[in-house]
């Protein structure tokens, strides 16, 4: 029933020419969308959110599909990352998603971030162990990425 109501949406938001329909989740950082009848990948520009096999990673998605999914977004784009995903700025109902993620879903990327004042956001669930700052042993996604098997085994402290 929920995938039936998902595909009315989906088939009623493009008819629509303006209207940014979020479709998939595939992690927390990085999602389906259907813009203007076609479908489009969007990476959050200024955020890293753990990877789905990294402490946390199963939990942020759900949390973010649970925001998200099905419901209408606003971007504001900055052009395509190395993968040809779109990167953006992504707010739902007036408010911005990266503010989101940096209370405790995820880490600011400040080498791609277009947002400095995320890093205060940042620093605050650090200091109230929100989300995935419970535990002060994380490995940022950039890092985990690099691991090998072992590594990854011998940094999954959290879990």
């Amino acid at each position: 029933m929920k995938n039936l109501q998902l595909l009315f949406l989906i088939i009623a938001t493009s008819l629509t020419s303006s209207a940014q329909l979020v479709v998939q989740v595939y992690d927390g950082d990085t999602y389906k969308i259907l813009d203007k009848g076609k479908f489009q990948i969007i990476r959050l520009a200024n955020v890293d959110a753990p990877e789905l096999s990294q402490y946390n990673g199963k939990v942020v998605k759900a949390a973010v599909s649970k925001l998200m999914l099905g419901k209408s977004v606003k971007l504001e784009c900055y052009g395509k990352d190395r993968f040809g995903r779109t990167l953006a700025n992504v707010s739902i109902d007036g408010k911005s998603l990266d503010s989101i993620h940096a209370c405790g879903l995820a880490w600011h990327w400040l080498p791609y971030s277009h947002h400095k004042y995320l890093s205060t956001y940042e620093s605050n669930a650090k200091a109230a162990k929100l989300g995935m700052w419970r535990c002060n042993k994380n490995v940022p996604p950039w890092t985990w990425r690099q691991f090998n098997k072992r590594q990854k085994r011998s940094h999954d402290m959290c879990r």
